[in-house]
């Protein structure tokens, strides 16, 4: 497969069609069996890797997935997607990349470069390519994320935050220069303990905990959609007045807003939402690192609280954003 990359490296996703078909050498399948990650062993490596390898003359690149696939969990069905293309920077060929759904992994074939084939809540902490395979397993729990909320609506903002007046729905393609508006909301009761949930197995980063959150509705704030979420996956309702920005940063294609919410949030009354959370604990600061560094946190890089964030200095850069973007 490809070259072992254990340093950070840039990778860029794009449409296959922005490619010459000639220039795709290596499929890649991040793999699904009921709610766990299909990881294989090669036989001269003690490190786990996601099915893949390059394609065969004659073939095409779906082809190549589906062989690969076969011959590297021995499963003889799969419910195969393509997701997108990739490039890693300087390598000279480019990379498609897959999601795929089996019933059980298979007897390998003698012919197999591997030897073993187990299955993962989480991704495996030895990785033959984990700069590679972390970032390719994230794209797909990305695209797994909006297949599950399909058809919700988006405004769309321009790359300074102002409103377009346009409305995107969710699972198109956003243009280039145009974002949409994400929220999350970090619950910190009095004892310094925040509320996680755990999300479903049927979104993206399944079984693996989180802070409510998710993309805005069209028409609303940023304030408004972090409550919503946050009503919507727990039941809670904490008081507007107690919440406020710790962190906002333009991404890819969205702004980020991450809210902190001073909540005395009663266990009693927590109600998770059935498809988009299954489960919930508190966690003190110690507990998050834990499940960081198990790899049981979903990999956001807000996915702590910075220390700083529990003093009572307010943050209003997305209150001041979302006001402006009001203006006529």
């Amino acid at each position: 497969m490809q070259q072992n990359f254990t340093a950070p490296v840039n990778i860029r996703f794009f449409h296959p069609s922005q490619a010459d078909d000639a220039s795709f050498a290596i499929a890649v399948i991040v793999t699904r069996c009921g709610t766990r990650w299909v990881y294989c062993r090669h036989r001269e490596r003690s490190s786990w890797e996601m099915p893949g390898g390059h394609r065969e003359p004659g073939e095409s690149m779906d082809q190549a997935a589906r062989r690969e696939l076969a011959e590297e969990t021995g499963a003889a069905e799969a419910d195969l997607t393509r997701i997108c293309a990739y490039h890693v920077e300087d390598d000279p060929v480019y990379g498609m990349l897959y999601y795929a759904t089996i019933d059980a992994p298979g007897t390998l074939p003698v012919t197999s470069e591997m030897t073993e084939v187990a299955l993962f809540e989480t991704p495996p902490a030895q990785l033959t390519y984990p700069a590679i395979h972390s970032a390719l397993f994230r794209q797909v729990q990305g695209w797994l994320n909006v297949r599950s909320g399909a058809g919700e609506l988006w405004d769309v903002y321009d790359e300074n935050r102002m409103p377009t007046g346009r409305v995107h729905r969710r699972g198109d393609d956003l243009r280039p220069g145009e974002f949409h508006l994400v929220v999350h909301a970090w619950l910190m009761n009095s004892r310094g303990e925040y509320l996680l949930t755990k999300r479903s197995p049927g979104k993206g980063f399944p079984g693996m905990w989180e802070t409510p959150g998710g993309s805005a509705l069209a028409g609303e704030g940023s304030l408004a959609a972090a409550l919503r979420e946050v009503r919507e996956e727990t039941g809670l309702m904490p008081d507007p007045a107690c919440g406020r920005c710790i962190f906002t940063c333009r991404r890819e294609d969205n702004f980020l807003d991450v809210w902190l919410f001073r909540f005395e949030y009663d266990p009693e009354q927590i109600v998770l939402q059935q498809g988009e959370t299954c489960a919930w604990m508190s966690a003190d600061r110690d507990t998050l690192r834990r499940l960081a560094e198990s790899g049981a946190l979903v990999p956001f890089p807000y996915s702590i609280p910075p220390t700083d964030s529990v003093d009572d200095e307010p943050c209003r850069s997305a209150e001041v954003k979302d006001r402006k973007a009001k203006k006529p």
